[in-house]
């Protein structure tokens, strides 16, 4: 009775236990179609933030060329204010800082301009010599 017992559940293991074969998807190979590569093309936006210690580029999103100029004076304006606050500099009036950097923030320049959905997105850079020393100053 036993062996028939064991005999029995040999087989019901043994028959469900299923026999799946994976089938690899058939490739059709074509040999007089011409296969061509395509190549995509990234672009490379310019880095934000510090070059070197006396170039400082931002990136900024504006209806036009000109507001975009603008508001890239402002955020390195904000950014000066920032480094300055950070450091506990007593000099963080605007008003002073934006007359310490006019002579920089006049020959800015636009490295990259770029039209996007929200209107005209720019790099502008400052340059200045010692430029990472007068963010910091203290």
């Amino acid at each position: 009775m036993r062996n028939i017992c064991f005999l029995l559940i040999l087989l019901i293991i043994t028959g469900c236990a299923g026999k799946e074969t994976v089938k690899e998807p058939v490739k059709e190979i074509i040999k007089d179609k011409p296969v061509e590569i395509v190549k995509q093309e990234t672009e490379t936006a310019p880095s934000t933030g510090w070059t070197d210690k006396d170039t400082y580029t931002v990136s900024v999103t504006a209806p036009d060329s000109d507001k975009a100029r603008e508001a890239a004076k402002h955020k390195i304006l904000h950014d000066i204010i920032k480094v300055r606050m950070m450091n506990e500099s007593r000099f963080t009036d605007i008003t002073k800082i934006s007359a310490e950097f006019d002579k920089p923030l006049k020959e800015g320049k636009v490295i990259s301009q770029k039209e996007v959905i929200g209107g005209v997105q720019i790099y502008f850079q400052i340059r200045d010599e010692a430029l990472k020393a007068k963010f910091e100053r203290k």
